[in-house]
């Protein structure tokens, strides 16, 4: 006897979903009694990040941003960007970091990958000056350091919009500046 196609479409349907609701009930049993403990990531590498700048400037005047970063572990850092948010209403005048040095805008701000590892106990340092427009307030303030991917071997010369389509983790270390501007 011959089986209409809707039939075997039907059956080959139901038949994974009858048989994954008689697993559901034990493990959702299980997992009742003994709840799942949170797993708390950590980064790959942590930094410790000092950043200076003047504290007065005057209106129209300029900044110089001097990050540095020591990095902690526990492991050598792949790949590391230096930057952050620049005051509101300030240029981009110039950047001062490592040869190979390469810099962008992204979402969460200006950053400018660094092109080489940064061993445990090793630093490295970036200078970011910027002119302040003549709309600037009272105070300029800037949040700057660094941001660190954890990466998969292999990963390394992918670039930052791609890491962050791909989802991978990454860890600010990143510290507020405030400079006071004369009028």
């Amino acid at each position: 006897m011959r089986h209409p196609i809707s039939k075997i479409v039907a059956l080959a349907l139901v038949t994974p979903l009858a048989g994954g609701m008689f697993l559901a009930a034990p493990a959702s049993a299980a997992s009742a009694q003994a709840p799942a403990a949170a797993v708390k990531a950590e980064p790959y590498s942590t930094f410790a990040v000092t950043v200076s700048a003047p504290k007065k400037v005057k209106a129209n005047g300029k900044i110089t941003y001097k990050i540095k970063a020591v990095n902690k572990g526990p492991y050598e850092a792949d790949l590391l960007y230096f930057g952050g948010q620049l005051p509101k209403g300030s240029k981009l005048t110039a950047v001062g970091g490592p040869k190979g040095t390469e810099c962008d805008s992204y979402e969460d701000g200006f950053w400018c990958w660094v092109p080489h590892i940064v061993k445990v106990g090793d630093y490295e340092t970036m200078a970011i000056t910027v002119k302040l427009g003549k709309k600037s307030g009272r105070t300029a303030e800037a949040v700057l350091g660094v941001d660190s991917y954890d990466v998969p071997t292999g990963a390394d010369t992918l670039s930052r919009d791609e890491l962050e389509r791909m989802g991978l983790k990454h860890w600010y270390f990143v510290k507020k500046v405030k400079t006071q501007i004369a009028r």
